[in-house]
């Protein structure tokens, strides 16, 4: 039976110079019943994190002082189970996908929906959930298939021997949406690019969730079973097959299991 989330997994912390983003994220989670506190600098957040336990950092990248990457890397560091979101422009989109090899657990590019930024911390809070169940008291090292490429427990990219690339979605990424009841997939020839939405699930409750492609290419197969059975995620995660584009140089960005 799934448990109901502790208080410190409810509270969230939201950090960003501009005072009435941090209240417009706030009036929209709190409508899901998160306590939810502000800091308008990294130093502040740093003091909140020392006096409070939190369980979702969500922050800006682009910040005076201590920046949205520091304050990733700190917290990592110093609070491990905390799951961080960033909030990024789409001209960042790269520097999104590194933030998550350096620890975040996902982000929202600007501009997005209350849908979206409610999505995505659930998420985060689910993730914590994990962790404290599984009584995991630091961040262990990423594990995944060998010779995969991750947005670390997000998507995967798998080399395959014709030159093509596989793509699928974390097992953990279905650990924190909830029963998911659709996969919308792109179509053969669309173009997927790097950080970008590869594919969108829907869980119960209509709650959307965007899979980072996390790799550019062109699709060449879409996995048909997800468009007759979506819970075939579960046992059939791989989304796509891909032509890739720039392969050499975005693997950079991502997680690489050897």
């Amino acid at each position: 039976m799934k448990q109901e989330p502790t208080k410190r997994e409810k509270s969230v912390l939201v950090v960003d110079d501009e005072a009435t983003v941090c209240k417009s994220v706030r009036r929209i989670l709190e409508r899901e019943k998160l306590e939810v506190d502000e800091a308008l600098t990294g130093k502040e957040a740093f003091d909140k994190l020392d006096k409070k336990a939190y369980g979702v950092v969500i922050t800006d990248m682009m910040m005076p002082g201590i920046g949205g990457m520091d304050l990733i890397r700190r917290v990592n560091e110093k609070y491990p189970e905390i799951s961080v979101i960033m909030i990024t422009g789409y001209a960042t989109v790269k520097t999104a996908v590194q933030a998550i090899k350096l620890g975040a657990f996902d982000y929202i590019p600007k501009p997005f929906t209350p849908e979206e930024l409610t999505g995505v911390t659930l998420r985060a809070i689910e993730r914590m959930k994990v962790y404290l169940e599984e009584g995991k008291k630091e961040k262990k090292e990423f594990k995944g298939v060998r010779g995969g490429y991750y947005i670390r427990e997000h998507s995967w990219a798998l080399p395959e021997a014709d030159g093509t690339v596989r793509i699928g979605v974390d097992e953990m990424f279905l650990r924190t949406t909830g029963d998911i009841i659709n996969v919308d997939l792109p179509f053969e020839g669309d173009i997927l690019e790097q950080g970008k939405v590869l594919a969108r699930v829907t869980s119960h409750g209509l709650k959307i969730h965007k899979i980072w492609s996390p790799i550019s290419g062109k699709v060449v197969e879409v996995n048909e079973e997800l468009n007759k059975d979506s819970s075939s995620i579960y046992s059939n995660g791989w989304l796509v097959r891909v032509k890739p584009l720039d392969l050499e140089e975005e693997v950079k960005n991502l997680v690489f299991v050897e």
